[in-house]
């Protein structure tokens, strides 16, 4: 499972770096034509946190801060879907910031899930 995890770990941290830089580029008016490039790239961030987050239970992670992580990873997609729905005009920029860290804060999640999943022992016994 160590395995796994450590894939997820670079997945999440290497599209959430080119997330964020595409991102960047929308929020500053250039790069509309990789919008959807961004948009899979969140997806992918919330299904492997989301994924990172189902395997926790099966360690000694603390269940509540998974089940933040499950709802910080369905939130990220729906305010991105949103995003241009919700407060057009001068203050949607506020919306933007909300969905830069949300990102930010899936990609920090997923660092302390797989943390504490690399410093505990599994659940059930004999298991690697």
């Amino acid at each position: 499972m160590n395995n796994i995890v450590h894939v997820l770990r670079w997945m999440i941290r290497i599209a959430g770096l080119v997330a964020l830089g595409l991102g960047l580029a929308l929020w500053n008016g250039t790069g509309y034509d990789l919008l959807s490039i961004h948009q899979g790239l969140g997806f992918l961030i919330s299904a492997a946190l989301l994924l990172m987050a189902v395997l926790g239970f099966g360690q000694r992670v603390s269940p509540s801060l998974l089940v933040l992580a499950l709802l910080w990873g369905l939130a990220v997609p729906a305010v991105g879907s949103l995003q241009g729905r919700l407060l057009p005009g001068d203050g949607h920029w506020i919306i933007e910031v909300i969905h830069l860290l949300l990102g930010l804060g899936a990609i920090a999640l997923s660092e302390i899930i797989a943390g504490r999943m690399a410093r505990t022992r599994p659940l059930t016994p004999g298991a690697a």
